[in-house]
């Protein structure tokens, strides 16, 4: 793991892969296939990212109130739900 501490829904994070330029809340993590995937609401931008730990630097800090998530659902005829 790219982290010497786990990171964790409500850290917040700067990104290691864009040259640590954003930074953002965990809004959820997941672990597949043996890869740790954390996902980001980066500050100021209606994006979340879906990222491995080993491209996020942790801040040190945590959000610790409900945060909901960015991303919208669309249903399988394309449109939103």
């Amino acid at each position: 793991m790219g982290n010497e501490k786990r990171i964790r829904k409500g850290d917040r994070v700067r990104d290691a892969k864009w040259g640590g330029k954003h930074t953002g809340t965990v809004v959820r993590t997941k672990t597949s296939a043996n890869r740790r995937w954390v996902f980001v609401q980066w500050d100021n931008i209606a994006v979340e990212d879906q990222l491995l730990d080993y491209e996020v630097e942790a801040l040190g800090t945590r959000v610790e109130s409900n945060i909901p998530p960015v991303f919208l659902t669309v249903t399988k005829t394309g449109g939103l739900a």
